[in-house]
Formats: C-alpha cells, sequence, structure tokens
C-alpha cells in the first residue's frame, strides 16, 4: 500500500489488473488458530486441482468460522471486519489450547502467491503480529461476511452505519478509518448531532404530510422554507402569534424548532472540540462511491427477483448525505412515496436488504478488477426460510465466476445449495467436519470420493464386513443425491433425515427404466448384505462369503461411476423422462 495520503482507493483499484481478479484460494493451512489448536490444512479445489467454490458443513461450534476466519486474515489482516464495534467480542487469533503461544495461517493463492501470517502472546499478554503484507488484489474487496454483519446492518443509525461499511472495507493501515478520523469525544458529539438532525427530518416529513407537501423537504433551509411559507404564510417571526395554526401543526412546528435549537447547541460543541471538516477521509468515500458505481440497479433488480414485491419500484444507498461518513437505504414504492425499509419491511425482508446491499458492493469492487472471492459464513441463516433458496439461486447465478466459500450447519440447506450449484453447471466441493475438541480442534473430511476409495481399498483386502458397510454408504450417498435429481417420492420424517431404505427404492424404480438398468438390478440383488454384515450384528453375517461381500461392493462402485461423472466430477442431472446427464456430458444415462 502507497504511504502518501492523498492515495484513494481509486488509485488501487485502476492498478488492478485482469489477473488480479483471476486470483482464486487453493488452499489455507492453520495451525493454533482461534478454534484450531492443532495443524489444520484445507483444500479449495476440484478437478485437475482447480480452485473452485466451496461448502463447508458442520454444527455451531465444530470450527467452520474458524477455516474461513484463517482465509480473511491471510488475505485481508483481519478477523471480522467489523471489529471496531466488538469490544471485548472481538475474537481471539491464539487458541487457548496451544503450549506454544503462537498461531500462524498461510493461504496459497492461484498467483503462486503464498500468502503467510503469524502471532504470538509477549510474556506481558500482547498479541505481536507478523507476516506478509496484505496482497493487492485483496486489499479492498469486503470477502467477508458474516451472521452478525447482516443483523446488525439496518438497526444501526446512518451515521454509525457508514462507518461499520467502512470498517468493512478499510484496513488496518490506510490513513484514514472511522476510528481515527474522529475521537472519541468527537464521534458521541457528531453521533449526537446526525440523530438529532435526522429526528428533524422525520417531523418535517410529517409535518409536509399534513400540509400536503411532496416531497417533503430535507435541507434545513428548505424546512424553515416550509414552516415560514406554508404555515405562518410568509409573516415575519416576531407576529407569527397573531396566526391561528391547528393544534396538531403547531405541535410539530413546536417540536421541530425544539430540534433545531438543540442542533444549533450541538453545532457550537462541534466547533469547540475542532471537528474536524470535510476533507481526506470525505474524498476518500466520495471516490469510493463513484468508483463501485451505481449499484442500486442490481440492488433493486435482485430484491425483486426474490421477492416479487411488485409494490417497489427502487432500493436506493445513499452515501454522505446527512453526514460525510452517513449510508442511508431508502426504498420507493410503486405510489412514489420514498420510505425506510424498517418502515415498510419485516426484519426478514430488512436482513435481505441488508444482505444484497453487502453483495452488490462485492459484485460491483470484483468488476473493478479486485479479486473474485466471497465468503458467506452462515450468512443466509438470516434470511427468511421462504426466500433462502431464490436467494441462494441469485447468488450461485449472478456470482458464477466467483470463487464462494459458504460455511453451512443446516443438513438439509447443505444439500438445497448443492442442488442449486448444480442446477447452475457450477462446480462446487465439499468439506465437512466431523467432530470438534478442544486439543484437537476440528476433525475435517473433504466430502466426495473418500467413501469411494475407502471402499477400493477395501476391495483389495479380505475383510467382508468393511466391504459391505462402505458399500452400504456410498450407496445411501448415491440414494441421497439421486433422491432431490429424479425426485424419489418419500414419506415426511421428523428432521427429514432419511435413509436407505427411504430413497432406494423410489431410485431403483426409475434407473430400471433406463440403460443402468441391469446395473441397479445387481445392487438389489445384493443391497440385503448393506444390513446383513455392513450396517447391523446378527449371527447370519458370520457365514458371509468373501465373494458375495465382493460382488456387492463391485456393483455399487459400477453404478457410482454411472451416477457421477469422472470428469467433471458431477452427478448426472435429469434432462428429460429416463434421461440423465452430468454438466461436461461425458457421462450419459438414457431411456432403456
Amino acid at each position: 500500500m502507497s504511504d502518501n495520503p492523498g492515495t484513494t482507493w481509486g488509485n488501487t483499484l485502476g492498478r488492478a489488473t485482469s489477473p488480479a481478479r483471476n486470483t482464486r484460494v487453493i488452499s489455507v493451512e492453520l495451525s493454533g488458530f482461534r478454534g484450531a489448536p492443532t495443524s489444520l490444512n484445507i483444500s479449495f479445489t476440484g478437478n485437475n486441482d482447480a480452485p473452485i467454490s466451496t461448502l463447508i458443513f458442520g454444527d455451531n461450534g465444530s470450527g467452520k468460522s474458524s477455516i474461513v476466519d484463517a482465509v480473511e486474515w491471510a488475505c485481508q489482516g483481519r478477523v471480522a471486519r467489523s471489529s471496531a464495534f466488538r469490544g471485548t467480542a472481538r475474537p481471539s487469533l491464539i487458541n487457548l489450547a496451544t503450549p506454544s503461544r503462537e498461531c500462524y495461517v498461510q493461504v496459497q493463492l492461484s498467483s503462486d502467491k503464498l500468502v503467510r501470517r503469524t502471532a504470538h502472546l509477549d510474556d506481558d499478554g500482547a498479541i505481536r503480529v507478523g507476516g506478509d503484507p496484505t496482497p493487492e488484489e485483496f486489499a479492498r474487496v469486503p470477502m467477508m461476511l458474516k451472521r452478525a454483519d447482516i443483523l446488525r446492518f439496518l438497526d444501526t443509525a446512518p451515521a454509525k452505519r457508514g462507518i461499520l461499511f467502512l470498517d468493512h472495507v478499510f484496513d488496518d493501515d490506510d490513513h484514514f478509518t472511522p476510528r481515527n478520523y474522529y475521537t472519541a469525544d468527537q464521534f458521541a458529539v457528531e453521533e449526537q448531532r446526525h440523530e438529532v438532525k435526522r429526528q428533524m427530518r422525520e417531523s418535517a416529513k410529517k409535518l409536509a404530510d399534513m400540509l400536503s407537501i411532496h416531497p417533503p423537504p430535507y435541507d434545513a433551509n428548505d424546512i424553515e422554507h416550509m414552516i415560514s411559507v406554508d404555515v405562518y404564510k410568509g409573516i415575519q417571526e416576531s407576529d407569527r402569534y397573531r396566526v391561528t395554526v391547528p393544534k396538531a401543526v403547531q405541535e410539530r412546528v413546536d417540536e421541530i424548532l425544539t430540534y433545531r435549537a438543540r442542533v444549533k447547541q450541538l453545532n457550537k460543541e462541534a466547533r469547540r472540540l475542532k471537528i474536524p471538516d470535510e476533507g481526506q477521509g470525505v474524498n476518500r468515500v466520495r471516490t469510493m462511491h463513484n468508483l463501485l458505481g451505481e449499484v442500486g440497479d442490481w440492488l433493486t433488480e435482485a430484491f425483486l427477483s426474490v421477492t416479487q414485491a411488485s409494490h417497489v419500484r427502487r432500493i436506493q444507498p445513499t452515501f454522505g448525505r446527512i453526514s460525510s461518513i452517513s449510508l442511508e437505504l431508502n426504498v420507493e414504492l410503486s405510489s412514489g412515496s420514498v420510505v425506510t425499509p424498517q418502515q415498510v419491511f419485516s426484519e426478514g425482508y430488512q436482513d435481505l436488504i441488508a444482505l444484497l446491499y453487502f453483495l452488490a458492493v462485492a459484485r460491483a469492487a470484483g468488476e473493478q478488477g479486485q479479486a473474485r472471492v466471497l465468503i458467506l459464513d452462515d450468512v443466509l441463516q438470516s434470511v427468511d426460510s421462504s426466500i433462502r433458496v431464490a436467494v441462494m439461486d441469485l447468488i450461485v447465478k449472478d456470482f458464477k465466476e466467483w470463487q464462494l466459500l459458504i460455511t453451512v450447519h443446516d443438513r438439509l440447506w447443505r444439500t438445497q445449495v448443492k442442488d442449486i450449484f448444480q442446477r447452475a453447471g457450477t462446480p462446487v466441493g465439499e468439506v465437512e467436519i466431523k467432530r470438534w475438541t478442544f486439543v484437537g480442534g476440528p476433525h475435517v473430511n473433504t466430502v466426495g470420493g473418500e467413501t469411494e476409495s475407502a471402499l477400493w481399498t477395501a476391495l483389495s483386502g479380505n475383510d467382508p464386513f468393511a466391504v459391505c458397510g462402505l458399500a452400504g454408504r456410498l450407496l445411501e450417498q448415491m440414494c441421497d443425491r439421486m433422491s432431490w435429481v429424479i425426485p424419489v417420492s418419500v414419506k415426511r420424517k421428523r428432521g427429514d433425515a432419511y435413509t436407505l431404505a427411504d430413497t432406494w427404492s423410489g431410485t431403483l424404480k426409475e434407473l430400471k427404466r433406463t440403460s443402468c438398468a441391469t446395473g441397479v438390478a445387481s445392487v438389489d440383488r445384493w443391497i440385503h448384505l448393506r444390513n446383513l454384515a455392513g450396517a447391523h450384528y446378527n449371527e447370519w453375517a458370520e457365514g458371509l462369503s468373501w465373494d458375495e461381500a465382493e460382488t456387492f461392493g463391485y456393483s455399487v462402485l459400477d453404478l457410482y461411476s454411472r451416477l457421477r461423472c469422472r470428469n467433471c466430477h458431477q452427478w448426472v442431472a435429469k434432462v428429460a423422462a429416463y434421461s440423465y446427464v452430468c454438466r461436461c456430458t461425458a457421462t450419459r444415462i438414457d431411456p432403456a
């Protein structure tokens, strides 16, 4: 980063090149970091070791966020980008179970760059951080969105909301951040001043409604003009007591005048504290706004495509109108009225607008040459379940050229997200955290071919019980996938936790009418071995022969090869009655 105080984000982005925006994260290695007391290495690659989008699945508290926090810390030098508002809740870098009192994180990028960061505890308890500088292609991208950011965004006052957004974008080494633009006393006065101004404008809007004035005045001078001309008909202030004004109107006028007097007091206090005028920081905000362009178009289009809200005409974000670093979001209704999201939308829709706004900014930054990598840390859980699938469908389609790292904790939602990626023809990998322990941290599996590989290994041995157990697991994975693709009709169960017994019959019925008929018939002939020897103990299983287990294992592997392409590593999808094809079309299933 440049040490020139006049350098703006516009200059930085202007230097970004096309290869920078194509930079992706190949892997992350972490040790002693956050919820990982030991070493952990996670790959975000798919076919031909190319970086792809990845789902990170695990229960709450299992270490999902530690993995994506490690990526953020390596790429941007931050953990939880809204840390200015976290106080003592700011996340700790070093795991308490690490005897060495130190941690490191390193990320391998597709540009062949290896970024490493370290931290250690001094004897006095202070954390000392070192490592590589922030890669330029990640220096300004808001790459991490956490659920807490979404929930807090619209509930924050417009003046502080701008600070929240800036803290989400600018790094610690910037010459301008909200934390050093104001002192604590200056910020307290500024916050009060902007809140009183907001209340005055709200009262002015109500007065304008009483007087049938549209649009309502916004500037203090315009508000005074409305009171002078439309209420008192141009009479001098000293003679206004002679005019009879309706009680409700007079009460609103008195309220506005009270707010105006309070603003004058705060202006005097601001001059005493020497609160800085518009300058370097404001110019940075304006440069950022101009650079990002008009995100309102995409924000509006995205909101309408998800909600189908015909009463909404536009959602408009505005920087710097009520203060130098303010951020407002207003909704223009089809009637022409302009309101805040809180005035017309449920909490779920307000959360949706906040999420889409962050996505709009990230998307605009990516179009300007920044690395197109975005982390969504459980953010969809704050969106109404009725529109969650539509939101994820929008993200996968509009961020098709991006690398998305998404954490999820709900098994059904995980399956739905995988299905959305597949329908969009976008490859997606999976990382599953099986469990977490205080000493060992997360225990991770890269989901996909590990069961198949384990089955091949078992078939080279002489343990029929291991073969039947792994073949049963792989078959259950196939049926779970096909139950969404076909789809298979099953009876609802508590928690929708379906097993092989629920999904196999429907899968068998469908595939018997395709070119897979022989393969599924062979599996069905030996499927009893899954329960006989691979799932439950019984004395009859002691007589199981190796030939029987081997035949079952190879039959399952043969069916697996027909349902999941070895070229693109994607499951086949239904394209017509009894006809399926994978994303690259190398694997096909035709009608019988």
